[in-house]
């Protein structure tokens, strides 16, 4: 599988040029269907996983696509007449793959999330004893000594909501975008075209 993976990337079409209704196709020359599909997973096909390569490439694509287009994987393996027949069971295999992906981030994101809301809730509560700490020692002593007390406690209890703040602000973004791409590759198309291989094959070039 080492071979075919160049392959992809000289298949591929970005569709930039295309409308934005129009289908934004990602092509794949693989040599048997089993290989977009992890080797080592012994679940049966509808069920298994896809292959670690191949999935990062089609997600890679996939968020170059318009939002509007629907998603069409277009794959080409050798010719054999009776692989069409397996069009159907891909499709659905690929599309409960990036569900059960879809699923997985969505549960991420929620539990990110609650951990965001508590560690604001803690930090807080943390910022308002750091603060009414920092005005009890500023009215027992006003020396700089105290000072410096008073505003070291102010400091640390803001310290203590940087994670909060990054969650809420930062960090919750980039799973909404993985989430935004799994919704539509759950709803991917697949369709196998086969080829003759006994033709001469003419290498594809990079566009």
């Amino acid at each position: 599988m080492t071979d075919w993976l160049g392959d992809m990337k000289g298949l591929c079409h970005m569709g930039k040029a295309a409308e934005p209704s129009a289908p934004f196709r990602m092509e794949v020359r693989l040599k048997s269907a089993r290989d977009l599909f992890n080797s080592l997973d012994p679940s049966p096909l509808v069920e298994r996983d896809l292959d670690t390569r191949v999935e990062e490439f089609i997600i890679a694509w996939a968020e170059e696509a318009p939002r509007q287009a629907p998603l069409h994987l277009v794959i080409h393996l050798p010719g054999d007449p009776g692989l069409t027949a397996e069009t159907g069971t891909l499709e659905s295999a690929v599309q409960t793959y990036f569900r059960m992906s879809e699923a997985r981030t969505q549960r991420k994101l929620n539990k990110l999330l609650a951990e965001g809301r508590r560690s604001a809730l803690i930090g807080s509560v943390f910022l308002v004893a750091c603060m009414a700490a920092a005005q009890l020692v500023r009215t027992m002593a006003s020396n700089p000594i105290a000072a410096a007390i008073s505003e070291g406690l102010i400091i640390i209890g803001w310290v203590a909501n940087w994670r909060p703040v990054s969650i809420l602000l930062y960090e919750w973004r980039p799973l909404r975008k993985d989430l935004q791409i799994l919704a539509r590759l759950s709803t991917l198309a697949v369709e196998l075209r086969t080829e003759d291989t006994s033709a001469p094959q003419v290498a594809s070039g990079r566009s």
